[in-house]
């Protein structure tokens, strides 16, 4: 009876280690019947052309499952004209179950990095938003003014810099990473 036992209890824990390593992402597109089979696409972040998996459009959704090994960062992508209607999504291939909706702006949830990564993305689209309008106002400012507004916008800079050293020194995984790669490509543009 032990031996039986033992041996489903090693079963159970096998299969338990098995589903911890799978991944679901389910998403919905804004105005998805227009969309309606067209095919969308998980990249790789780094080398985009590679394609991980590939789903169906259908009534305004798509699925994406697997195996995982490594969490990764991919980018949720569709052919370029649909990308005129919808915003292009970075997501982390982790073990889970992420939800996604595609629209305009597009969002992620469901999982420990996928929502550090969606809050990452907000915070970064609201300090943007902040340096283009400033922007706007530095091609219509006097020069007492162009100065107060560079100097508004290089403090912007700063702790935004700030803010991402402190995620890369909190977030050591794939989140983490995206967020060094990309502070840094975007630094140096």
């Amino acid at each position: 009876m032990r031996k039986i036992f033992l041996s489903l209890l090693a079963l159970v824990s096998l299969a338990s280690c098995n589903e911890n390593k799978t991944y679901i992402i389910e998403g919905a597109l804004y105005g998805g019947g227009k969309f309606e089979g067209e095919t969308i696409y998980l990249v790789p972040f780094e080398n985009p052309e590679n394609r991980i998996d590939s789903a169906f459009i259908h009534e305004g959704r798509f699925r994406f499952d697997g195996k995982v090994e490594n969490a990764e960062i991919c980018k949720i992508r569709m052919r370029p004209m649909m990308r005129l209607f919808i915003q292009e999504l970075f997501i982390v291939k982790e073990p889970g179950h992420v939800r996604t909706i595609l629209s305009k702006r597009s969002y992620t949830q469901g999982t420990p990095q996928n929502d550090s990564l969606q809050a990452w993305i907000d915070y970064k689209a609201a300090t943007d938003s902040v340096i283009i309008a400033i922007n706007k106002q530095k091609k219509r400012a006097s020069d007492d003014e162009l100065k107060a507004l560079s100097q508004k916008q290089d403090s912007i800079q700063i702790v935004f810099d700030k803010h991402n050293r402190g995620v890369v020194e909190r977030n050591n995984n794939a989140f983490g990473d995206f967020v060094n790669k990309y502070a840094t490509i975007s630094a140096s543009k």
